[in-house]
């Protein structure tokens, strides 16, 4: 069976690279860098504020450093190649290099950047950002005359 094009009469099936390299390209030139999206995360918004869990097995703290800096939360994590002598049959736990950049929580999600936190436990990182007092929610009360 041969697939036809109106053009030249044949269709040519790109490979599953040629695929995967296109949809690197289109992921890359719309939003993330490819480090970005290589590193597994969530975003959780409660009332009292907001957690960025972000996966980042093998590190240790001394590879792991986050910045706060003009109300941008910047988190850097990496785990370095491992040099040794073992015969792997598969080796699928590689080194990586990640880096990602918040911009502008005090200002859009008010968060109050005095009091992040984090926390690095079985390889899952915990980034607390609380919300300003301001952003939090209030009940107002009714005032009777």
């Amino acid at each position: 069976m041969a697939l036809k094009n109106l053009e030249n009469g044949v269709v040519t099936i790109p490979s599953f690279r040629d695929v995967f390299s296109n949809m690197d390209k289109f992921w890359n030139s719309f939003y993330f860098s490819p480090s970005e999206r290589l590193v597994p995360m969530d975003v959780i918004e409660g009332e009292a504020g907001y957690e960025m869990r972000i996966a980042v097995p093998g590190a240790t703290k001394d590879h792991i450093k986050i910045d706060i800096k003009q109300g941008s939360l910047t988190v850097e994590a990496k785990r370095p190649k491992v040099e040794d002598d073992a015969k792997y049959l598969y080796k699928g736990l590689s080194a990586f290099e990640f880096k990602r950049t918040f911009s502008d929580l005090d200002t859009t999600l008010k968060v109050d950047t005095e009091k992040i936190s984090s926390v690095y436990k079985d390889g899952l990182l915990t980034i607390t950002l609380p919300k300003k007092q301001e952003a939090l929610p209030r009940v107002i009360p009714v005032e009777v005359k």
